[in-house]
């Protein structure tokens, strides 16, 4: 056993808590969907897999022999207080797509400030299928913007509305010479998870804003200097710009790099921040996967780099951590809803956790992203103050050892 098998039956999409929850969703989409997992036969699933559907991956995880996880251990990287686990399996979508930034820097797409700082306006001019994908910043504009919903532009579509909130406050024209009517590129995305959260499932402007500061007072403490930038200091972009903070991450990425190279397989990767989960991000094929994989390790790296903490001691997680966390992350309250014309969003809460897996469904049943937060410990951590530089607040009780 060489590989984590999750989120991509069609059994990962529909069904598995029957929720009176589902809303704001095409009832003839959710009819369709619904009558073709019910017509799902045994025999679709490969011999290891059948049995009772809604439990495939879950029962697969529990029948694992403790060789077998400990071979799945062995499988972890870590670099100072990160660890990644890989995710490898087989593709679920045949479907090509760009990225939001390949399609940027290809100038295929054109992404239009509106005026309205809730929501963007994006030209696709290419013949690809355009992924933009949750928590990608787009630079530019009267204010630089992250797009809160995972959403798949088609060929040759026109004005299609993206859900955006603001990174930066205060600015509402150009800054410098950039275009107040345009966006100029999305290398970056959302620096930890606390973001990601307020972004995608709080979907709160205020609490964006105040993570963003939060990010911006630990980073500089982590650094000792002030990561501000001088021509907009609220601008999560620039400070993610900022030489400092680029030399930290990239000795985490320059670590944990080779640990994809040479594997055609790989749907995505989990990573634990100071020997604790943090976040799972999954993708329907390994071709997408790839070519957001160094944008998804940077974000990981920015997030362990502002909580990085020399005194912690931690033990390197073991997979029998992640199974668990997945297979309770699966059990909870789950609520649909219909994001765009061919997206469909599913949300998954428990007490420590929160899903949120979308499915492109002119592509097929199988989930295109699934990304899987930790919330066990977000209301624990170092008390910030407005100076942009407290750190060494932080108290956990954990042992680290390094790699």
């Amino acid at each position: 056993m060489n590989r984590l098998v999750e989120f991509f039956k069609l059994d990962s999409v529909f069904g598995r808590n029957e929720s009176k929850d589902r809303q704001n969703i095409d009832p003839e989409l959710e009819q369709q969907y619904s009558e073709a997992f019910q017509n799902l036969k045994q025999d679709d699933l490969p011999p290891e897999e059948q049995g009772d559907i809604s439990n495939a991956q879950t029962e697969q995880y529990a029948q694992q022999t403790e060789e077998q996880k400990q071979t799945l251990d062995s499988l972890a990287f870590t670099y100072k207080n990160l660890t990644i686990f890989l995710i490898q399996g087989d593709d679920v979508l045949l479907r090509n797509y760009l990225t939001l930034e390949e399609a940027m820097k290809q100038k295929v797409i054109t992404l239009h400030e509106t005026g309205n700082v809730g929501e963007l306006s994006v030209d696709n001019t290419s013949s690809d299928y355009v992924f933009i994908m949750a928590g990608d910043i787009v630079k530019g504009g009267r204010q630089d913007r992250t797009i809160s919903e995972d959403i798949v532009l088609s060929p040759g579509s026109k004005k299609v509305s993206l859900k955006s909130f603001c990174v930066e406050q205060g600015r509402w024209g150009n800054r410098r010479s950039e275009s107040a009517a345009n966006f100029s590129s999305s290398e970056y995305m959302l620096a930890n998870r606390k973001l990601k959260i307020a972004a995608r499932e709080e979907r709160r402007q205020d609490k964006i804003w105040e993570e963003v500061e939060n990010y911006q007072c630990g980073a500089g403490g982590q650094l000792d200097d002030d990561v501000r930038s001088h021509i907009s200091p609220s601008s999560l972009q620039l400070t993610l710009e900022n030489d400092k903070v680029k030399e930290s991450i990239a000795k985490y990425v320059k670590a944990l790099q080779p640990a994809f190279e040479g594997k055609k397989d790989v749907l995505g990767f989990t990573f634990f921040i100071n020997g604790k989960i943090s976040t799972v991000e999954t993708f329907g094929n390994a071709s997408l996967f790839g070519k957001l994989q160094k944008k998804l390790l940077e974000s990981a790296a920015l997030e362990a780099f502002e909580q990085y903490d020399e005194s912690l001691r931690f033990d390197i997680p073991t997979f029998s951590v992640l199974q668990t966390f997945m297979e309770m992350a699966e059990n909870g309250k789950e609520t649909v809803r219909q994001t765009s014309t061919f997206m469909i969003e599913y949300t998954k809460k428990t007490g420590s956790s929160i899903l949120l897996r979308s499915v492109n469904t002119d592509a097929g049943k199988a989930a295109l992203h699934t990304s899987i937060y930790s919330t066990e410990d977000l209301l624990t951590g170092r008390d910030n103050n407005n100076s942009g530089f407290q750190y060494g607040g932080r108290q956990r009780n954990i042992n680290r050892m390094r790699l």
